[in-house]
């Protein structure tokens, strides 16, 4: 797995799936209560797997992990509460509204998780993290990260290179 920075932004490339999974697991050990993660990719990219792997950090069964896309919310309890959206299925960022989606967030007592949050970016939260997930072959990844907040993209490579 190789961290970089590029553009402001922390680029991580895996070469297998355990490879983005542990890098799920070790971006959810900088996660806090509060965070909004918005997940980009297309179809396939790994959106869930990542999720899947952030929560499993977050002391959430694996298993109990699935795509949201049918239920659009799923909650999760482990050591906080992961909220896993799902906006593929919207018609329009105002159906992400009505969902009450920002009332995740402003409670803070969670992680909220969105895969396909280019439908809705204008929604989310101004410092949200932001993970563009590239697929450049059926096992590998190129992973975008924009921290959140008070994350600079050096602390973050540098937080990372510990984790892994």
């Amino acid at each position: 797995m190789k961290t970089s920075i590029e553009n402001n932004l922390v680029v991580v490339e895996t070469e297998s799936e355990a490879e983005t999974e542990h890098f799920g697991r070790a971006l959810a050990l900088t996660l806090q209560a509060g965070d909004v993660v918005a997940l980009i990719g297309p179809l396939g990219a790994g959106k869930t797997r990542l999720s899947r792997a952030i929560a499993e950090a977050l002391g959430v069964d694996p298993q109990a992990v699935s795509s949201p896309t049918f239920t659009l919310i799923h909650e999760y309890e482990g050591i906080m509460f992961v909220y896993h959206f799902d906006a593929y299925r919207l018609r329009n960022a105002e159906e992400f509204d009505d969902l009450g989606a920002s009332d995740y967030w402003t409670r803070g007592d969670g992680v909220c998780l969105i895969e396909w949050a280019d439908r809705v970016l204008d929604r989310l939260p101004l410092d949200a993290w932001k993970i563009e997930i590239e697929p450049l072959s059926p096992d590998s990844r190129r992973i975008r990260v924009r921290p959140r907040g008070n994350w600079t993209p050096a602390d973050l490579v540098d937080t990372l290179r510990l984790i892994l």
